[in-house]
């Protein structure tokens, strides 16, 4: 199998679940980038021409989803490689003229960025946590300063950086340009010898085309079952592990993250082999918590009564304690929304996430992976109506679960509901795809 390159291996992999733990041992990049001798060049970049007809030839790569292009020289190989709904890295592969050179494009709509860093609150941080994911563990070298930034139409604000790179006695320079629209953001980051980073820099662009513009495969739909707890995590086990793989990764990167990924599925879920994986994602399927919200209600005689106020006076009298009362009312009040479907769609969602795991772990194939995930989202359209239910119908499960408030922002399950508002009023996001698209078997 011809190999994608280190580069692509080196982000998609420090993009990939914290819920499998750091995994962010890079390769070494020296190799890969075709870093050159310190003897052999100064630090001084070439002088750019200002006459068109010199520039290097350049082409136009678009993004699969068509909501962006980037300009950049001419031959490469276009690879993506899906990250999170709605998020995704563009690889271009070096040509056998520009022996080393790496290049990629990130998007990632601005309330899921992935890798899950925490705090992202402007361009500069986005630009800060790109370059620090890719060189982390590397052994490389930067030190980044600021460069003019070509103006982007649609975008709220454009940054661009430089630096030269060194590992030990090698050098090469790397150059990173990022964008940011009221959604979104993107960044375009090449890294090489001398001559090719400065070529590059000379037709480097990226345009917006449409952002509003969303995928509509099944496998979309399904990246959108999971996008919530993804989003979480980081990343898509599913998706990254399949990534790594196509792309060639060597064996004891994708040795560590399945032996994570069976550690993660036995200490949460019991499981440890494909019977059992098949089992849990069945029960899942067909209601593994849902009755069990049901028949607590019943207990605590939820389901006659209409009446949420009373329901809470009557729970109130009996001094339960918090977390208990939590997730009585949390039930009451999928049952008064949904019926029966109460809180399905908290075990709907979680069928993708272990199956991803489960294929990651070599209980089952990237297709059984899959297959499974679509049997629970033909179930999921079978009980809701809309993104807005059934999302709705997995916060109330997980507030059962956790035993907390969606409304206390200290708590887990507030955080989460607050990820849910985020994700649903992006115009790109997870889902921005529509309901009701028909979902066929297209793997």
């Amino acid at each position: 199998m011809r190999k994608k390159g280190v580069l692509l291996s080196t982000l998609i992999l420090g993009l990939a679940l914290t819920a499998c733990g750091d995994i962010r041992n890079l390769n070494d990049l020296k190799e890969a980038i075709g870093l050159t001798s310190d003897s052999s060049g100064g630090d001084a970049a070439q002088e750019e021409s200002t006459d068109a007809e010199s520039l290097p030839a350049s082409q136009e790569y678009v993004s699969s989803d068509g909501s962006y292009q980037v300009i950049m020289l001419e031959g490469f190989t276009q690879t993506e490689a899906p990250v999170l709904a709605g998020s995704d890295v563009m690889m271009l592969e070096n040509d056998s003229d520009r022996k080393g050179f790496g290049s990629f494009c990130v998007k990632t709509p601005k309330s899921n960025v992935s890798g899950n860093p925490g705090s992202m609150e402007s361009l500069e941080d986005y630009a800060d946590y790109i370059a620090n994911l890719l060189m982390k563990g590397s052994g490389i070298t930067a030190d980044w300063t600021d460069a003019d930034a070509p103006a982007a139409e649609g975008a709220l604000g454009c940054l661009a950086r430089e630096s030269v790179v060194k590992h030990g006695t090698t050098r090469g320079q790397a150059y990173g340009y990022y964008l940011e629209t009221e959604n979104s953001y993107y960044s375009v980051f090449v890294i090489g010898n001398d001559d090719d980073v400065e070529d590059a820099k000379q037709v480097i662009a990226l345009e917006i085309l449409d952002e509003t513009s969303a995928q509509g495969g099944t496998k979309d739909f399904l990246n959108g079952m999971t996008a919530v707890l993804d989003t979480a995590n980081g990343a898509s086990l599913r998706e990254t592990y399949h990534a790594l793989k196509e792309g060639g990764a060597d064996e004891s990167t994708l040795e560590s993250l399945a032996s994570q990924a069976q550690e993660s599925l036995s200490s949460s879920w019991g499981i440890e082999n494909t019977a059992a994986l098949m089992e849990t994602a069945d029960s899942l399927i067909n209601g593994m918590h849902n009755p069990d919200a049901l028949k607590l209600l019943e207990e605590y005689g939820g389901l006659g009564e209409t009446d949420r106020d009373a329901f809470d006076a009557k729970l109130t009298r009996q001094n339960l304690d918090q977390g208990t009362y939590i997730s009585l009312l949390a039930a009451y009040d999928a049952w008064a929304a949904y019926g029966e479907s109460a809180i399905a769609a908290w075990d709907l969602s979680r069928v993708g996430t272990i199956m991803g795991f489960g294929y990651a772990s070599g209980y089952c194939t990237y297709e059984e992976a899959l297959d499974k995930t679509l049997e629970a989202a033909l179930k999921a359209k079978e009980l809701f109506g809309s993104w807005e239910d059934f999302n709705q119908s997995y916060l109330y499960g997980y507030s059962y679960w956790a035993e907390e408030s969606l409304t206390d922002p200290e708590s887990s399950a507030g955080e989460r509901a607050e990820l849910v508002r985020d994700m649903e009023s992006q115009v790109n996001g997870p889902f921005a795809l529509g309901w009701d698209i028909e979902l066929t078997k297209e793997w």
